[in-house]
């Protein structure tokens, strides 16, 4: 058996080493498109581009970054509201994940984490506050209602600075919506579009 392994050549070792990093390259990828299928036939399902959703559709899979988004809340007025320091990694965990980091137990056969991001939703659409964006810039999953909410900047400013209408479209993630307007330079063009209107709008990077 030694003598055997002795005798693989220094190529061979090679082609499984890169074999071996492939996979080991491939299966969070490959994870994350399962994610993106879940999260994505969810809120097809619900029609989440529609806006006004529910608390009672979130589920434990979901991750903050998700939540903030779908109900247009900024991720750092989740974060204050759970009692965790606000972070772009933490932020794509799931709340199932994230509750038993945090160790809260169950309530009514669920994670407790799940209740008080229901209500800090519902404290939210009653008393809005602006937080700035967690990710200090625009990025294609986010909204133009998601942006506005985070950055005080008004929906109507953003899209008219996008040149698109506001209708059907404020409910939207940046990337869907250059594809479903087939946006001039597409999604990478759109996102700057959004950043401009930002920046001349004198909205500062927040530091959470």
């Amino acid at each position: 058996m030694i003598e055997k392994i002795k005798s693989i050549s220094k190529v061979q070792w090679l082609a499984v080493a890169l074999i071996v990093i492939g996979v080991a390259i491939m299966i969070p990828k490959a994870m994350g498109m399962v994610e993106f299928y879940k999260e994505s036939r969810y809120a097809a399902e619900y029609d989440f581009s529609a806006g006004n959703l529910s608390p009672d559709l979130i589920r434990p899979w979901m991750s903050i970054r998700y939540i903030a988004v779908a109900y247009a809340v900024p991720q750092i007025y989740l974060y204050d509201a759970v009692g965790i320091e606000p972070h772009p990694e933490t932020s794509m965990l799931s709340l199932n994940r994230l509750n038993q980091q945090m160790e809260l137990g169950q309530v009514d056969g669920q994670p407790a984490l799940m209740k008080t991001v229901r209500e800090a939703i519902l404290a939210y659409r009653a008393d809005p506050v602006v937080t700035g964006l967690l990710e200090q810039e625009a990025h294609d999953w986010m909204t133009v209602l998601y942006i506005s909410n985070s950055t005080g900047v008004p929906v109507e400013t953003i899209f008219a600075g996008i040149g698109l209408p506001v209708e059907g479209n404020a409910h939207k993630p940046l990337g869907f919506l250059s594809e479903t307007t087939n946006y001039s330079g597409g999604t990478k063009a759109l996102v700057a579009a959004v950043q401009k209107v930002l920046d001349a709008q004198g909205v500062e990077p927040s530091n959470p």
